[in-house]
């Protein structure tokens, strides 16, 4: 049975559950979301990092929504448009769920609904994955959706330790 879920944009309200989210899985998104780890090392600091998501999206400059589980309520996730240019009508997309609802598809529609989002409400052309190569779960997705590999990013990403690594680039027209 596939898990029912909704997405939303990030609101102040989240920031309890926001922070409880990235702690329960801060080990493994050290690698990938070395930012958003250290921006939700408190409460306090949580509530700074949805103040501003909510100023970018009101910039249109990013638009972080939130995943959640329709049965329990719970925030699960996170899927996120960034790194608008308008110019070029591209964005790059990011995206993480909650260990325990991993291997669910709820990643998999999501990046559906971030589609379906970036080109119908923002009418953007193209999108971006970045990609690690021990991400076996990502890589399936890009692949799932149509997303083709176009050239690996020699020291393209830095992790939460300061450890650089190359990364996978991926695009698709929207």
């Amino acid at each position: 049975m596939q898990i029912q879920f909704s997405i939303a944009l990030l609101e102040q309200k989240d920031s309890k559950a926001l922070f409880e989210l990235v702690q329960a899985n801060a080990k493994r998104l050290h690698q990938y979301f070395p930012i958003t780890v250290r921006s939700v090392c408190s409460l306090t600091a949580t509530e700074d990092y949805i103040h501003k998501k909510i100023r970018e999206v009101a910039a249109k400059e990013n638009f972080t929504f939130k995943v959640i589980a329709n049965d329990s309520q719970s925030l699960i996730g996170l899927l996120i448009i960034k790194k608008i240019d308008w110019q070029t009508k591209e964005c790059e997309f990011a995206y993480f769920i909650d260990n325990a609802y991993e291997g669910k598809g709820i990643t998999s529609a999501g990046i559906l609904k971030l589609i379906n989002y970036a080109k119908e409400e923002l009418a953007l052309q193209k999108a971006i994955i970045r990609i690690g190569e021990d991400n076996p779960g990502s890589l399936r997705i890009a692949e799932k959706h149509n997303f083709i590999l176009t050239k690996r990013v020699k020291d393209g990403h830095e992790d939460f330790h300061g450890n650089i690594m190359d990364v996978l680039h991926f695009e698709r027209l929207l």
